[in-house]
């Protein structure tokens, strides 16, 4: 072979070896390059999928204008302020009165009626003088209406009382010492030199004393600023018995002609009176028997519904009919 050849030969399997090394280089040149370009051309891909297929949009957030917080509804057992009860117990002079513990009457366990036609008939209990006993103690019980004149009916007892004026409440209300006798059928003892607190038809100076029939409405809570000696300055809550001034029926000749032209025309009146009878389990003697063996006299014991005394408290209601 000549020197030629052999140099043309040699040139050739350089570059085909050449080539062979640029091929085989490429594809480890792209499989390095995919990465990178994945996300670039996954895009057109996804681009190209229908509407349908498409993920759905989020909804777009809008801003919606505060709204005022709800008022916060009172809790359970609080109470709600009120301005007018704040202010009064601010000012210092304000009076307080409320009901503490209201008058009781006497409740009737037997009713009858009392008939004016049967006035003095034979075998009838309808009498002037059971009339006449009956109408005493219905004055007790009853007022005269200022406005009409008409009989109201008591909703306490009435007892005479003569009071000291101790404070001024306002109003015709006054702070008293007063002293009245125990009342009957009313839980209301008596009252020696105690406060009082008394309503008058007329204002009264502080100091000053007087007498008057007053109506036993019960006991109730008085809150005042004391305005006396020793308790001066000192805000105060009394409970004591309270006491109306008003009108009694007057027990007349008069007021009784109205009180039975009253029943005539219809009005319906009636009186609670309270009468003493015999005891029946021992037959109004106050005491029981029992025989002894061998022995000629009874044994006396003494009877504990009525206490040994032979006779028993019955309430009765009267009502008046023509």
């Amino acid at each position: 072979m000549s020197p030629h050849l052999a140099r043309c030969l040699l040139s050739s399997c350089l570059l085909a070896a050449t080539a062979l090394g640029a091929d085989a280089e490429a594809p480890m040149k792209k499989e390095a390059e995919a990465p990178a370009t994945a996300p670039a051309t996954a895009a057109p891909a996804d681009a190209a999928k229908p509407a349908t297929e498409a993920a759905p949009a989020k909804p777009a957030m809008t801003e919606k204008p505060a709204e005022a917080a709800p008022a916060k509804p009172a809790a359970d057992g609080e109470m709600k302020k009120d301005p007018e009860k704040e202010a009064k117990e601010e000012d210092p002079e304000a009076v307080t009165i409320t009901p503490f513990r209201a008058a009781r009457l006497p409740t009737a366990k037997e009713t009858r009626t009392f008939h004016l036609a049967k006035l003095n008939k034979p075998l009838a209990f309808e009498t002037t003088r059971e009339l006449q006993r009956l109408f005493a103690a219905f004055a007790s019980q009853h007022v005269v209406d200022a406005a009409t004149g008409d009989f109201s009916k008591a909703p306490g007892s009435m007892t005479a009382i003569a009071y000291t004026i101790v404070q001024d409440l306002g109003e015709n209300r006054f702070l008293a010492k007063g002293n009245w006798p125990a009342l009957n059928g009313d839980p209301l003892l008596e009252g020696k030199d105690a406060f009082v607190v008394l309503l008058l038809d007329k204002p009264a100076a502080v100091g000053s004393t007087g007498r008057c029939t007053g109506l036993h409405v019960g006991m109730v809570a008085l809150g005042f600023t004391a305005k006396f000696a020793p308790l001066e300055g000192r805000k105060l809550t009394f409970r004591r018995e309270a006491f109306l001034q008003c009108t009694p029926v007057d027990e007349s000749a008069a007021a009784m002609q109205k009180f039975v032209e009253a029943i005539q025309k219809g009005a319906e009146l009636s009186v609670i009176t309270t009468d003493r009878v015999a005891c029946k389990p021992c037959g109004g003697l106050g005491f029981t028997r029992e025989a002894q063996k061998g022995k000629i006299e009874d044994k006396r014991t003494p009877c504990k519904d009525c206490e040994g005394t032979g006779k028993l408290p019955l309430v009765t209601e009267t009502k008046f009919a023509p």
